[in-house]
């Protein structure tokens, strides 16, 4: 059992995520996966969320697996989202069967001189499969313009 708390940077604020139970896991990934992996911002997928109603229940699924997890590569990545691609240094999502996709870029955890270091996702836009077409428009909504 594991019990899951998200971290409002910001504010050094604690919240209480739930209890996950990881019987699958042996101690040593345990060890190597408890921490959590930070969503830079949580406020980009609340407006997507807004805009794209149908989209809302696996938007949040997503981000309550990615909250769980702590990713050292893309490979690892990929082990838990089979349709998760790496393009020009993007992390791209499929949300909604390809309806739309979530463009992110991810600072994977990494152990160093026994630290640990946290992951981050930044969510850099969150567009529907026809806007996804053009590149240009992966960094638009949130990021460079």
């Amino acid at each position: 059992m594991v019990f899951l708390y998200s971290r409002d940077l910001h504010k050094n604020n604690f919240k209480n995520l739930g209890v996950v139970y990881r019987s699958d896991l042996t101690t040593s990934q345990y060890v190597k996966y408890y921490w959590q992996v930070y969503i830079v911002t949580q406020k980009h997928l609340n407006g997507a969320m807004e805009t794209h109603k149908d989209a809302a229940d696996e938007i949040k699924a997503w981000a309550a697996i990615v909250k769980a997890v702590r990713w050292h590569n893309f490979a690892e990545v990929q082990s838990t989202f089979k349709d998760a691609d790496n393009v020009n240094d993007y992390v791209i999502f499929d949300i909604r069967h390809k309806r739309y996709r979530l463009v992110t870029v991810i600072h994977y955890a990494k152990t160093t001189k026994g630290k640990r270091t946290e992951g981050h996702v930044y969510i850099r836009s969150f567009l529907t499969h026809k806007e996804y077409d053009t590149p240009k428009n992966w960094d638009r909504e949130f990021g460079k313009k």
